[in-house]
């Protein structure tokens, strides 16, 4: 959750760009390039497809800014529904590409060495339909808030408790041999 200082930032930097100063955007996108980058990558299953649609989104953000209305919600969930928007839309115009494996990680060194059980959970992510595994990366890598989620997801949020915990149900299913074969090994 952003602090109130990161939300203020937010606000003076979002009024800069409404003002005209395109460098005031450089703090937005630096805030919130992860986020959305994980979020194109968990939709579209295919790490250059998403970045292109993470650098997409910001340029979508930057020519529609003055259509945030922070009562709406924050400039996170506006960035992330847009992200999904364009994702969604890419994934109708193709068919998926194939999935080669997890996104390389943001920094050298970070997660170099993936474990079988983050494999594995790839994998079952994978299984997951669109919308149960759009519904459990919100909640549960994000750590969105299920109110939140039904914002970007255009939803009840009922609908949101109800997907991740089928999402969960289905990992659980997914994971338990993988489990089970690892407590074996121990």
């Amino acid at each position: 959750m952003p602090s109130n200082e990161d939300e203020m930032s937010q606000e003076r930097a979002i009024t800069a760009v409404r003002a005209g100063n395109r460098d005031a955007f450089r703090y937005l996108v630096e805030t919130y390039q992860d986020r959305v980058f994980r979020t194109c990558c968990h939709l579209l299953r295919d790490p250059p497809s998403a970045e292109d649609l993470a650098q997409e989104t910001f340029l979508t953000a930057f020519r529609k800014i003055d259509r945030f209305d922070p009562d709406k919600g924050s400039f996170a969930i506006w960035i992330i529904t847009i992200a999904r928007r364009l994702c969604l839309n890419a994934m109708k115009k193709s068919r998926p590409p194939n999935f080669a494996g997890p996104p390389e990680p943001a920094e050298p060194g970070q997660l170099a060495a993936r474990s079988d059980t983050f494999r594995a959970l790839d994998r079952a992510l994978l299984e997951l339909s669109d919308e149960h595994r759009r519904a459990f990366v919100l909640a549960e890598i994000e750590e969105l808030p299920y109110e939140d989620i039904a914002v970007i997801e255009d939803i009840a949020p009922g609908t949101v408790k109800s997907r991740v915990s089928r999402a969960k149900l289905a990992l659980q299913g997914s994971l338990r041999p993988t489990y089970e074969e690892l407590n074996h090994e121990a």
